[in-house]
């Protein structure tokens, strides 16, 4: 199927393959989605994304309210697993003008969409749909840049409050270990709320990742940072997690922690969500989204699901951006 045969209304995203039925393409890697939309599509699932699923997505805004899901640029003091630290400089151009100028900025130093260029297979030396390291680091990521992206993330959110859950119950809550939250759990949260899955969902989990390092002081931030030294809660990192997402056609997946998995990891283990994700799949990962005000929300009103919109950078070739998105309800 074409990249823009997905987007035709026409089109049943129940008819494309399931994850039992992948590869489709011949050679490619077992349980990958190479070639489901065409061998030069380079935005995985975001094709579940369709104009009419925009248009029901808009059917949710019912109170006019808008949570910001962005945290602010350089909240993590200092910046986690080494990554470059911003520097935001005020540039005077008259008595009453000025211009600002940001230098050393990391798309990934904080709230941030991984793009399908930030990390490929290794054993397969590819990246996703077939895509080589020379394409990604030579060739301007042409194929996964997020550019591609800038017009494509609107959709049906979802929040999965998987944290909430587990204190409305008096279970014992350790964000900031290598805590996983299971499928199980997922779906019980999604009960619970009474709420399910579409094709095109947009999907937040809340971890409580974000609120917690919020309250560590600053001798602790530091401590945590290296990226091997931090611990995080996150979903856990499984075939079945990987068919569940793919099946239900869920077209991005994000949390409030800084790996979505729980960490830390191991690299060579390949069956990180990391590799099952963004290069065999083509599903974007979001890391460290902020999710507790709209969590907040959702749990006085009932209503876990709403729009979101979210525009990337324009930024032909990047590798990730800051998700500039929003959840309107």
């Amino acid at each position: 199927m074409t990249q823009s045969a997905a987007k035709n209304i026409s089109v049943s995203l129940n008819d494309l393959p399931k994850f039992n039925d992948l590869p489709v393409q011949r050679g490619a890697p077992a349980e990958s989605s190479w070639g489901v939309f065409g061998e030069d599509d380079g935005i995985g699932c975001l094709n579940f994304l369709t104009p009419e699923g925009i248009v029901e997505a808009a059917r949710l805004v019912q109170t006019g309210k808008v949570f910001r899901l962005d945290a602010k640029i350089g909240f993590a003091k200092p910046t986690l697993f080494g990554r470059a630290s911003l520097v935001h400089n005020i540039v005077p151009l008259s008595p009453f003008a000025n211009d600002d100028v940001i230098e050393r900025f990391n798309t990934q130093e904080g709230t941030q969409w991984d793009g399908l260029g930030h990390v490929g297979h290794g054993r397969h030396e590819r990246f996703y749909n077939n895509t080589t390291v020379a394409d990604v680091r030579e060739n301007g990521n042409r194929k996964l840049g997020i550019h591609r992206w800038a017009d494509k993330v609107v959709g049906r959110g979802v929040l999965i409050d998987a944290f909430g859950l587990r204190r409305s119950q008096g279970r014992p809550t350790a964000p900031l270990t290598k805590d996983v939250y299971t499928l199980d759990e997922l779906q019980a949260a999604l009960h619970a709320q009474g709420v399910s899955l579409k094709p095109g969902t947009i999907l937040l989990v809340r971890t409580g990742w974000k609120e917690e390092y919020e309250k560590c002081s600053p001798e602790q931030k530091e401590a945590m940072a290296p990226f091997d030294k931090i611990q995080a809660a996150g979903v856990e990192a499984t075939r079945r997690l990987a068919e569940w997402l793919w099946d239900n056609r869920v077209a991005a997946i994000a949390t409030d922690s800084p790996g979505v998995e729980s960490l830390p990891m191991a690299l060579a283990d390949e069956g990180l969500l990391h590799y099952r994700a963004l290069p065999l799949l083509g599903l974007p990962l979001g890391e460290l989204f902020e999710l507790a005000p709209l969590a907040e929300d959702c749990a006085r009103d009932g209503r876990y699901e709403f729009m979101l919109v979210s525009a990337p950078l324009n930024l032909v070739g990047g590798i990730a951006s800051p998700p500039n998105a929003v959840a309107i309800k």
